[in-house]
């Protein structure tokens, strides 16, 4: 995938930044771990370290595992940790054709692997972007198997229509015109997650409260002047994150003023540090 489609994705997730480092968009090359057969499918998994507790990482909308590999290593050091591609992502077989890509469904899948792999629950989830929506559903669908969340800069589609809403109409078309720009080729399945997203921003609104298991919530603050709208769903963004904070119990809120929105590759030891507190109180809680 092109460093334009990454842009183009984060845009329409409501997070405008140059993302010319940024993203791990694309086919599989050289899969970096072993294939695991669930539901049917080949999912592409990497799942290193040692320990009892167990840390799953779930990625972005539309990225691969790859997004984790500045903040995975540290954690293998002390947990046993899993990432994966999910169906059409990466080296993973597609979904099934019309099967949805909300975060429901996404977190259905992502519950059926961890079966499929046998791992025992619960675990800790670490979640990036959308990623953050999807273990946010999990929580609610499943939340006897959650003992911490570390969520990364969450992202979903409220976003959107609250910076529709925010915007006065000339910067929007300004707004929309540059994020056009952004546009390459997506995939059918980055392109059924992004369509998806705003059905996905529904369904985390309906998961709301979450669990009081320890948690941490990293939020970028870093603003983009240049770009049209951007000082403006940073601080939406902001508002939602807040109010998140506010509502969960337990759930701490860092605020990172060196990055807009992938904290796990602008300053990765905030993300290993959040992700090592929130370990430590589940082992308080008797995680083993």
């Amino acid at each position: 995938m092109s460093k334009k489609n990454s842009a183009f994705v984060a845009l329409l997730a409501g997070v405008t930044l140059n993302f010319a480092s940024e993203g791990t968009f694309g086919a599989c090359e050289a899969p970096a771990g072993t294939m695991v057969v669930s539901g049917g499918k080949h999912v592409h998994v990497l799942q290193t370290g040692l320990g009892k507790a167990t840390v799953v990482f779930v990625s972005g909308l539309g990225e691969d595992l790859s997004t984790w590999r500045d903040v995975q290593p540290a954690i293998s050091s002390v947990a046993v940790t899993i990432s994966y591609d999910r169906a059409g992502l990466g080296c993973s077989d597609p979904a099934p054709a019309g099967t949805p890509r909300d975060a429901r469904q996404l977190a259905a899948e992502l519950h059926g692997l961890l079966d499929s792999m046998e791992v025992r629950r619960p675990v800790i989830f670490v979640g990036h972007s959308l990623g953050g929506a999807i273990v946010e559903v999990y929580a609610k669908d499943y939340g006897g198997e959650v003992a911490g969340l570390v969520l990364v800069d969450p992202e979903d589609g409220r976003l959107i229509a609250l910076e529709r809403s925010a915007m006065p109409g000339e910067l929007w078309a300004v707004h929309e015109r540059r994020v056009m720009d952004s546009i390459g080729a997506l995939s059918v399945s980055q392109r059924l997650e992004l369509e998806a997203l705003e059905a996905s921003g529904e369904l985390v609104r309906r998961s709301l409260p979450l669990p009081g298991v320890p948690s941490v919530l990293l939020t970028g603050t870093k603003k983009n002047p240049e770009f049209p709208g951007n000082p403006i769903e940073q601080d939406l963004k902001l508002q939602l994150h807040v109010e998140l904070a506010r509502t969960t119990p337990r759930m701490q809120h860092w605020l990172v003023p060196t990055s807009r929105h992938y904290i796990q590759n602008d300053v990765p030891d905030e993300v290993i540090q959040a992700i090592k507190r929130v370990l430590a109180l589940a082992r308080k809680d008797g995680i083993q």
